[in-house]
């Protein structure tokens, strides 16, 4: 996981911005900061120095973004799971008379 500042650069801090979906100015946003700096951090002619106000939130973007991974790849698993066995519960016969 990338939460300290020397593991982050300007690749991994664009992946995670893309990961995500968001523009250069949604990052500024989130992050508090101008859409310049972050041009800067991701085009390389600045050096990633980020304040503890940063750091911290890219910490916490970095892990809802693992969370939201884990969501997206797990959950349709789940409702299938869940489907066949809601299926297997239903006694059908009983439907159908009910419906005649």
């Amino acid at each position: 996981m990338l939460e300290n500042s020397h593991e982050w650069n300007k690749e991994n801090l664009r992946a995670l911005r893309l990961r995500l979906g968001w523009s250069r100015s949604d990052m500024a946003r989130r992050l508090k900061c101008d859409l310049t700096e972050i041009a800067a951090w991701e085009d390389g002619s600045t050096e990633l120095l980020f304040t503890p106000h940063i750091k911290g939130e890219l910490a916490l973007i970095h892990r809802q973004a693992d969370e939201c991974s884990d969501e997206v790849r797990f959950t349709p698993a789940c409702e299938n799971e869940c489907d066949k066995n809601a299926l297997s519960q239903i006694d059908f016969s009983r439907v159908k008379a009910d419906l005649e």
